[in-house]
């Protein structure tokens, strides 16, 4: 084993996931501290992760919670700073593009601690769009940059960014993968619309809300809604579940196994979650994704995924999933853009160069 020591920060549902692919083939290689920031912990969307992805309980949990984004990111830097000064670690590893990626980077970035960026060279133009600003800033401080495609690798070198660029591929596929055989079986059950609706920007906004809500309930099939707490916060602050169509069931969130299951199952996927959108990609499911536009634009660019704002819903909504679930029978889509499985070897390789000085 190597002399070098990491740091594995992260903090969100999304994050622990790819953690679960990733931690094992780094500590092949090297201690791994593993610091869960806390962001937007909640049992069911984090606690049952660790358990049934078989995640380690981390070293060290800074309980950050929920809040403003500026105070939440404060939080994770100046938290994430004490516990590099006292460890000292080689380099760190951040995943993704939250507050928890942004605080932990800005923090090794203070302390002259290198940083590893996986899912790096992810862009969007959306105005005001929290994630850009995180994204683009880890990406300028990394030292190691972690493509998961070969549009994200080409865009970094584009950029010039000043670290090393490496296409990897998608941890979140490894997830994937390594867990898919572990999902509860397929139930006969009658064909199902699998809706998922979390991020902020719609969230805060109840006329878009509703207008997702209110075409949803017209697609045509029963349509299985896993309320995301922030969600489930929205719909009753908003008065919407009283409106809700009789075809749309609101059940608690579903854990990792569960989850990628109903994506297997669904016979569409109505969703602003890049990582169902990757899922379905993956999982040859069609998707509906309610926004202008995608990170994960490849999605798009084979059928597999078609674009629709929220306000445009109660006029298009119904349309774009007959067309999607006609496109998976006449017009089928190999999902390699993102990699083979294999992104978490690549990955190491990848640190690996770094600390060899390759």
């Amino acid at each position: 084993m190597n002399e070098a020591r990491l740091a594995l920060c992260f903090g969100t549902r999304p994050q622990v996931i790819k953690a679960s692919a990733l931690l094992g083939p780094l500590r092949a290689c090297w201690p791994v501290m593993v610091v869960d920031t806390g962001q937007h912990y909640d049992f069911e969307l984090n606690g049952l992760l660790y358990r049934q992805l078989g995640v380690p309980q981390p070293d060290h949990f800074l309980g950050v919670g929920s809040g403003d984004p500026a105070q939440q990111t404060a939080a994770v830097l100046v938290r994430t700073a004490e516990l590099l000064r006292r460890h000292a670690p080689d380099a760190i590893v951040v995943i993704g593009d939250t507050n928890s990626t942004l605080g932990s980077a800005l923090a090794a970035s203070k302390q002259g601690i290198p940083v590893v960026h996986v899912e790096a060279g992810l862009r969007a133009t959306e105005a005001g769009l929290p994630e850009e600003a995180n994204r683009r800033v880890v990406d300028v401080l990394a030292h190691v940059l972690c493509a998961p495609s070969r549009s994200a690798a080409e865009r970094l070198e584009a950029e010039r960014v000043p670290g090393r660029v490496a296409l990897t591929g998608d941890v979140a596929r490894d997830a994937l993968e390594r867990h898919l055989e572990l999902a509860p079986a397929a139930t006969a059950r009658s064909p199902f619309a699998l809706l998922t609706l979390h991020r902020a920007a719609l969230t805060a906004d109840a006329l878009a809300l509703r207008s997702a809500l209110s075409a949803a309930g017209e697609v045509g099939l029963p349509v299985v809604f896993p309320a995301h707490p922030r969600t489930r916060q929205a719909l009753e602050r908003f008065g919407l579940l009283s409106e809700l169509a009789t075809s749309i069931s609101v059940i608690p969130p579903l854990g990792y196994l569960e989850s990628i299951a109903a994506v297997r199952d669904a016979e569409v996927v109505i969703t602003d979650s890049g990582g169902l959108q990757r899922e379905a990609y993956w999982l040859r499911t069609p998707c509906v994704t309610l926004r202008e536009e995608t990170e994960w634009a490849e999605t798009v660019e084979c059928g597999a995924n078609t674009l629709l704002p929220p306000m445009e819903a109660p006029d298009r909504l119904v349309r774009a999933v007959a067309d999607q679930r006609r496109r998976r029978n006449e017009e089928p889509w190999t999902p390699d853009a993102y990699g083979d499985g294999r992104a978490a070897d690549r990955i190491v390789a990848a640190v690996k160069g770094f600390l060899e000085g390759g």
